[in-house]
């Protein structure tokens, strides 16, 4: 019984600390969306009306977007927002759906090894670049690309478990669903 006691307890630690994450993601996200927002407006304004001209508001929303699209992604991973073939979940075998999902959980988090490989490398080479206008270096725009790989990696690698573990995580359809 003393052996059983540590799954519990590490599966609530790996599920506070996912949701902990997926605040942080979900708050950077968002704070990288308005960005782009507001970036991207006041460029029209400032390209119809006289007001005076910034030239690092394109750059910024362009690496806003990046950052959006790498930090989210691990978020859409855990979440099942990501591209999948849901037709192999209709297969009425609980096991060959157990496997089908676990192998595509399995390339996703091998996708997420390329991909923390790759940004690492560029947070280790760029560094000497900088940023046409704000001067940055680029190591620092690939940072929260990093992490982004990081956390696709890491949510891919848990969510193959859980369903190793669990069994398939099966989707519902809700009656608008069936209707359409």
């Amino acid at each position: 019984m003393t052996d059983q006691q540590p799954v519990p307890r590490v599966t609530a630690i790996v599920r506070r600390i996912g949701a902990v994450a997926a605040t942080v993601e979900l708050a950077l996200g968002s704070l990288a969306l308005l960005t782009i927002l507001v970036l991207v407006f006041h460029q029209a304004l400032q390209r119809y009306l006289p007001i005076d001209q910034i030239a690092w508001t394109g750059e910024v929303s362009r690496f806003s977007l990046v950052w959006l699209t790498f930090i989210v992604a691990g978020l859409l991973v855990t979440m099942r927002g990501h591209i999948t073939l849901e037709i192999a979940d209709a297969i009425p075998h609980p096991l060959v759906v157990r496997g089908v999902q676990v192998f595509a959980m399995a390339v996703v988090a091998a996708t997420g090894v390329g991909l923390t490989v790759e940004a690492w490398a560029l947070v280790e080479t760029q560094g000497i670049i900088k940023s046409p206008v704000l001067r940055l270096p680029m190591s620092w725009v690939y940072v929260p690309v990093l992490v982004g790989a990081v956390s696709i990696t890491l949510r891919a690698i848990v969510a193959a478990v859980d369903v190793a573990w669990h069994g398939p995580v099966l989707r519902t359809t809700s009656e608008t669903e069936e209707a359409a």
